[in-house]
């Protein structure tokens, strides 16, 4: 028969809020931590994220709200908005991820269709093969672009020329409330990066890209975090604007309707979802992005003109800097990333990883997430025809018409809820927004135009041999059609797959489905979580009065087989929590990203970012790599990855962990409990013979850092979670007293 604890873990473990909230509470004596919480600070007010919302309100509130009725907005925004609460909420909805990955790589056909198409001797593209110099050559080439560009505006205004972003200050309202969306997830497109699954040989290529986030994310303080700095702004602007991950955020009544400040922070979203598959496209992405931008520096000016806070924006300015900021960073992830996959894989295998590079900065360079202000839109009949191609085809169709349009007469062709005849009136067709329409409707048509490629368009086959309308065009007319058709964008998903030379794996590992070998499946991880729960003390309704100095024995006869795959595995326990950027303001979270760079071997933390300081340093430890040297030191081969320790050790409990961790929100006290606990272990490993004294210190100064931060993050835990964190404790005690034998209770 299961006890409570045993139903505890399996109904955390399937996300069963029911069985969750029906279990009692413990009784006994309250413990010093629970003591803590009934006295100490409760949960930031002004903070009012998801992470606070009770398991049955949340439940709720998905049901009744993320599907609100999209009154006015267009399908793709509506569409846009749904994934977008859903990516924030996650643990939630971990079954949209297949529809995101799809979703994903029709973005990165759509981008790079542009850019080779539009732009091909400017963008990235322009770079058939990767070289240090060639690319530091482009870089350094884009970035003065933008100097010129800001240097032509500096010019204009001290000629008195107007504010380039809006009229006035109404207007800059307006404008920050639009962008809100995707500055709420300033650094998303790398949240998933820090994944203990990922190859160990690329930690330094994402511990570099995972430095971008923490600052982003203010390395731990709230104050500097950038999505609260950019909350902290709206609230002044719009103060009736709910919180970045509530189904309220993406209501129509809150009129966020700019669909490519939408789409581009969906982008940012969606990218960093799958690490494993896309690693070097989020260094692309992240490549392009952190350069510095010329509507940031037109930003910085001008909000502060009409009298708004533009910290935001000059921050942006400073940090992004092509010199010892985020550009430089990141351009040096994507050199070593590229070096890297040369020297261990050979010549074919970098030069696909740099046309995948190449995909992620045209991804992060055709989204730029701008809002235009109404008093700055221009009717978009003004710019047309927009190319030479446009032109001539609309030259082409207006003779025809002029001819022939009344031949039309009995088709029941439609074009866009009109039926051709009358689209072909000669009179009509004088017009230039007619003309436009037109077009852009029967671009559209896929019956009849399949964008991007005219050999497969049934217009063209019209025009040829066989088809109803041929010799009605000229040669050199149906070239000039085809050649339209031709440079059409298109987001057909193989667009990617071609350019980058690699087949649509079905089987890739998502975030929810990582691929560790077989039978680890998330059913064996209940029953693995439920048995070893048997060992745990489970009638503690408390922590020891010293929960980071729990002895295990280590300096005894260890059983490596049990160890090694749970110290390889559990890094994962806190690493999700800061994957979304909205769900980092709070000071919970600011405690987990400090948690998170103690264990990767970051330096401490200062008043100032660290930048390439920290790119450079040569003496980073953390916790794979000190894992690496106790395996050294008893002359075992190092470990390629999370995936090979745990084929050559199997671990169910290691992989119950790593589900336990997919879902962090579900489950937090349990996950805080169950550091709290390695915490311990890493203290009493920092006096073991297992490491050198160098390592030993290393892993003392990791230990004193994460021990004052889960502090913090106890602090923050309500009476519930408190209950799973102790019960968490526990659990990870039971597991590592099957590695050293009896403890010291």
């Amino acid at each position: 028969m299961l006890s409570i604890f045993d139903v505890l873990v399996i109904a955390v473990l399937t996300c069963s809020a029911t069985a969750l909230l029906s279990l009692s509470k413990p009784k006994g004596k309250q413990s010093l931590l629970a003591r803590l919480i009934s006295t100490g600070k409760r949960h930031n007010a002004t903070n009012q994220t998801s992470n606070h919302v009770s398991t049955d309100t949340k439940a709720v509130e998905n049901q009744r709200l993320a599907r609100p009725n999209h009154e006015n907005e267009s399908t793709e925004i509506s569409a846009h908005k749904d994934m977008y609460y859903k990516l924030h909420n996650l643990d939630d909805f971990q079954d949209v991820l297949p529809s995101a990955r799809s979703q994903l790589i029709t973005l990165f056909a759509e981008t790079l269709d542009i850019a080779s198409k539009e732009r091909p001797k400017e963008s990235i593209l322009r770079l058939d093969t990767y070289s240090r110099e060639g690319l530091t050559d482009f870089m350094r080439e884009q970035d003065e672009k933008v100097n010129q560009q800001w240097e032509d505006y500096v010019g204009r205004r001290k000629q008195e020329g107007p504010m380039e972003l809006f009229k006035d200050k109404e207007e800059a309202k307006w404008y920050l409330k639009q962008i809100a969306p995707v500055k709420y997830v300033d650094g998303a497109w790398l949240g998933y990066i820090n994944k203990i699954t990922l190859p160990f040989a690329l930690r330094p290529v994402i511990k570099k890209s995972w430095q971008v986030l923490s600052e982003e994310l203010g390395d731990g303080d709230l104050d500097k975090n950038h999505a609260h700095v950019y909350r902290e702004l709206t609230k002044n602007v719009a103060p009736d604007l709910p919180a970045g991950d509530t189904a309220d955020f993406i209501h129509p009544q809150h009129k966020l309707n700019e669909p490519a400040v939408w789409k581009a922070a969906l982008a940012q979203l969606l990218i960093s979802l799958i690490p494993h598959e896309f690693l070097p496209e989020i260094l692309g992405f992240n490549m392009h992005f952190e350069a510095i931008a010329l509507e940031t520096l037109k930003a910085s000016r001008e909000i502060k003109e009409v009298g708004l806070d533009s910290y935001y924006f000059m921050l942006h300015v400073s940090i992004d800097n092509a010199d010892s900021g985020h550009t430089a960073i990141a351009q040096e992830a994507v050199c070593e990333y590229i070096e890297h996959i040369h020297q261990k894989e050979g010549a074919a295998a970098a030069q696909q990883a740099w046309r995948r590079v190449q995909v992620g900065y045209t991804l992060s360079d055709g989204l730029p997430g701008k809002a235009t202000c109404p008093s700055m839109k221009k009717p978009a009949v003004e710019g047309f025809p927009r190319n030479e191609l446009e032109a001539e085809v609309i030259k082409i169709f207006r003779a025809k018409a002029l001819v022939g349009h009344k031949i039309h007469t009995h088709s029941e062709i439609k074009i866009g809820g009109r039926r051709l005849v009358d689209w072909l009136n000669p009179a009509d067709l004088d017009s230039k927004q007619w003309q436009m329409d037109f077009l852009d409707h029967f671009s559209r048509t896929k019956s009849w135009v399949y964008r991007g490629d005219s050999s497969k368009s049934r217009f063209v086959k019209e025009l040829l041999w066989g088809g109803r309308m041929f010799g009605a065009f000229t040669q050199t007319e149906t070239d000039t059609v085809k050649k339209w058709i031709d440079m059409m964008p298109s987001s057909r998903p193989q667009l990617y797959w071609d350019f980058t030379g690699r087949e649509d794996d079905l089987t890739s590992p998502t975030i929810s489905r990582i691929n560790l070998g077989p039978d680890r499946t998330n059913s064996s991880s209940i029953r693995t979580l439920a048995s070893f729960s048997k060992g745990a003390v489970s009638s503690s309704s408390e922590l020891p009065a010293a929960p980071f100095e729990f002895k295990f024995g280590v300096n005894g006869s260890p059983d490596f087989a049990k160890l090694f795959p749970l110290w390889f595995a559990h890094p994962c326990l806190l690493e999700s929590f800061v994957s979304v950027p909205w769900k980092t303001t709070s000071p919970f979270a600011c405690s987990i990203v400090k948690v998170l760079r103690a264990q990767a071997g970051f330096d401490s933390e200062f008043g100032v970012v660290a930048g390439m300081d920290e790119a450079n340093r040569t003496d980073s430890l953390g916790l794979v790599e000190l894992g690496q040297e106790m395996l050294r030191n008893l002359g075992l081969p190092e470990v390629g990855s999370l995936k090979e320790v745990l084929n050559k050790w199997d671990s169910q409990s290691a992989v119950t962990i790593i589900h336990l961790a997919m879902r962090p929100h579900k489950n937090k006290g349990l996950l805080v409990g169950m550091a709290m606990t390695f915490a311990s272990l890493h203290a009493e490993l920092a006096s073991s013979d297992l490491l050198s004294q160098g390592s030993k210190d290393a892993l003392s100064i990791i230990t004193r850092r994460e021990t004052a931060s889960l502090e913090e993050c106890l602090k923050e835990l309500d009476e519930s979670e408190m209950r799973h964190c102790i019960k968490g404790y526990w659990l990870a005690v039971a597991q590592l007293e099957s590695c050293f034998g009896e403890s010291q209770r």
